[in-house]
């Protein structure tokens, strides 16, 4: 190596040594900057010629490599729009917000405001830029979003600006519900009428147990016909009774009144249905399902009568100590006595004991009645007792009774269990009597007790039907006008109810085809034997749509009641019912839940950026949005950006193309919300650096000094 070249070479270290101590200054002076990422200086030779043929060494030249690579600490600030990115990636900002074509920069310095026109912007004056969100959420590019352009390509952002975003309200979307329905409610009584005999008729004041005596009305043997609407009919015939002559007509032993005593009468000749001598007695037998055989025997004693023991000696006490026993009942009516079986359907026959009551017809010279009842298997009944009971167990329970003024002057009510249907009552072709004249019945169909359009019977948003259960929930139009809904309970049948969903205040919707009184949705729901539930009507769960009178918009309101399904004990079932939302156990009616997605007018009051990316814009309504989300750009090369002032880089060749991802996902790292990413400078290491480049320096200037010492020896010779 020649002198001259000694000295172009401690120049060369000179140059080389300046610029680590200018890389280490200026990491140095950036220590506190937000996302700064420090350089590295790296050495290379200078050689003129080919060292191996005797080419001269001529120094060397540095080169920076800024770590961009390289994670800095990530430090808490509590700003609500502080963000930093742990892991790779950067936030795409730009120096020009305004332009539709900014010239876009990548930065990991989240340190962001709003300044004066909305913009979130950098301490650097960099805007962020974002995906903006439709009102569902959806990224530009998504199913349903009306902006197409792929979230993969720079035009998808925009710069995050909230200036526009003043106030907003929530239109309801969804409704959910979680409650028990009291599985022990009574059922919505169907369509019926009240069976009374006529105020005419002998049996106007009969008790409910009290046979019923046959008129020209009620004739034995003759059918009352109930239909219901789905074309069942139920039949109840009149009989299965025995009678006496009616002794104010034709006296009976000697007597022609009810309470009369009986004459005893030893010396009419024999077969003479007035023969009668003390303890002259017969049996009534009687065969019913219920009691089976019973022999029960009466004994006329004219001193005495005695129901408890049987003893009669009149028609009134006969008929006394027959209604005294348990498998039998007796009446007088109109002065005839009635005498049957207490299940009207059962047999009875006549014996005498001693005596011969019965074979001489002592009760019954001229009708011929008092004798024997065959049994039957048909709806057979003889007083509004026995016909209740008949009601209350027809088949599949379609039918219900109540008994009135059971003491005298009863009456029973009939209706249909199924408020859905109709139902009418009837004579049976063939009847020569009119029983729906005797009972005081209407022959016209009864019209369903329950019809949700109002058209054939009444319904809950009307108030024309109180509701087993109502629930309040107030929803909000797309202006912020709240309104409240109404969802209504009726049971129907066991496991099954009724459901009407309508406005409080009918005027405030226009009404809509099918639906009546402020509905916007009707329907049924079924729940299985373990109080999960089972089904819920189409009308129900596919959503209904408001038409607001306000000129609102009209959105579509889903209804969520729960996870219907077979029960849980029914295997392979391809849904099991679930209580998550409605359920029915035999308890009181409460509620766990009843939500609803939608809010009044609110004012802005602040922004935040969270973890997930999303730029939350919250109101004083207690509601927040999700308005913009922060993608983060990677590259195959990180390290070949380009620093650019502002702390941010642009990208090059050696960086290779860009990449858009939402946070944690395709090789990005996640956003730290309210927080900021430190410098990745070790001041310890910068100094010592900055200790081996002095003295590098300083032995460079050596190598000059020396060079010139003996270029001066050099001139000297």
């Amino acid at each position: 190596m020649s002198l001259t070249s000694s000295l172009f070479a401690g120049v060369s270290g000179l140059n080389s040594q300046g610029s680590v101590l200018g890389v280490l200054g200026d990491n140095i002076a950036n220590i506190s900057t937000i996302g700064f990422k420090a350089g590295n200086t790296t050495f290379s030779s200078l050689v003129t010629g080919d060292l191996a043929s005797g080419g001269i060494g001529s120094g060397a030249t540095a080169s920076t490599r800024i770590a961009v690579d390289q994670q800095g600490i990530i430090q808490s600030t509590g700003i609500a729009t502080d963000i930093a990115i742990s892991g790779q990636g950067f936030f795409v900002v730009t120096d020009d917000p305004n332009s539709e074509s900014p010239e876009i920069f990548y930065t990991r310095a989240g340190s962001f405001r709003q300044d004066d026109k909305g913009n979130f912007v950098n301490s650097a004056g960099f805007a962020l830029r974002g995906y903006p969100l439709d009102n569902e959420g959806r990224l530009p590019g998504e199913i349903g979003n009306a902006n197409t352009t792929s979230s993969q390509l720079l035009e998808s952002l925009e710069t995050v600006n909230t200036r526009d975003i003043s106030g907003l309200a929530f239109a309801t979307s969804s409704i959910a519900l979680g409650m028990n329905l009291n599985a022990g409610q009574d059922i919505l009584t169907g369509a019926g009428d009240t069976a009374e005999p006529i105020t005419t008729s002998i049996n106007s004041d009969a008790a409910a147990d009290d046979i019923l005596g046959p008129n020209a009305n009620l004739v034995r043997d003759e059918t009352l016909e109930v239909t219901l609407g789905t074309g069942v009919v139920h039949s109840f015939v009149y009989g299965g009774y025995a009678r006496s002559d009616k002794i104010t007509v034709n006296s009976i032993m000697g007597s022609s009144t009810a309470a009369g005593v009986f004459s005893e009468n030893t010396t009419a000749t024999a077969g003479s249905p007035l023969r009668l001598s003390d303890d002259d007695a017969f049996t009534i037998t009687s065969v019913t399902e219920a009691l089976g055989t019973v022999v029960n025997t009466f004994t006329f004693n004219t001193a005495s009568a005695n129901a408890q023991l049987g003893t009669f000696n009149s028609l009134n006490s006969l008929a006394a100590a027959i209604d005294a026993t348990a498998a039998l009942s007796a009446t007088v009516v109109d002065g005839r006595l009635m005498v049957s079986a207490t299940d009207a359907r059962g047999s009875l026959a006549f014996a005498d004991v001693t005596g011969t009551m019965i074979a001489n017809d002592s009760f019954s010279t001229t009708d011929s009645d008092f004798n024997a009842v065959a049994s039957v298997s048909t709806n057979r009944f003889n007083s509004m007792s026995g016909l209740a009971t008949l009601v209350d167990n027809q088949t599949n329970l379609e039918l219900s009774s109540s008994v009135g003024s059971a003491a005298s002057d009863s009456n029973l009510t009939i209706t249909v269990n199924n408020p859905l249907t109709t139902i009418t009552f009837d004579d049976a072709a063939g009847n020569t009597g009119d029983m729906i004249a005797e009972f005081g019945l209407s022959s016209t169909t009864f019209d369903p007790t329950y019809d949700p359009t109002g058209a054939t019977g009444d319904n809950m948003a009307s108030g024309n039907i109180s509701p087993s259960f109502s629930r309040n929930i107030r929803v909000y139009d797309g202006q912020g006008t709240g309104h409240d809904l109404r969802i209504s309970f009726a049971k129907a049948a066991d496991n099954t109810w009724l459901v009407e969903v309508y406005v409080a205040d009918e005027t405030e919707i226009e009404q809509q085809s099918g639906l009546v009184d402020g509905q916007l949705a009707v329907g049924t729901i079924q729940f299985n034997g373990d109080g999960t539930l089972n089904s819920v009507s189409n009308t129900l769960t596919t959503g209904f749509t408001p038409v607001w009178t306000n000129g609102a918009e009209a959105l579509e309101i889903t209804l969520d009641l729960g996870t219907a399904g077979a029960p849980a004990s029914q295997e392979n079932a391809a849904t099991t019912g679930l209580t998550d939302g409605l359920s029915q156990f035999n308890g009181p009616y409460t509620v766990q839940f009843a939500e609803q997605n939608g809010a009044g007018s609110g004012l802005l009051s602040s922004i935040e950026i969270t973890e997930e990316g999303f730029v939350v814009a919250n109101f004083t309504n207690g509601q927040s949005r999700n308005v913009f989300k922060i993608p983060l750009a990677s590259f195959p090369n990180v390290n070949g950006l380009t620093p650019k002032a502002g702390n941010v880089y642009a990208a090059s060749d050696k960086s290779g193309d860009f990449s858009l991802n939402v946070p944690g996902d395709s090789g990005v790292g996640v956003i730290s919300a309210s927080a900021l990413e430190g410098a990745n400078v070790e001041l310890a290491d910068e100094l010592t650096k900055i200790i081996v480049a002095q003295r590098a320096f300083q032995a460079n200037t050596k190598i000059i000094t020396t060079a010139d010492e003996l270029l001066d020896e050099l001139n000297r010779i």
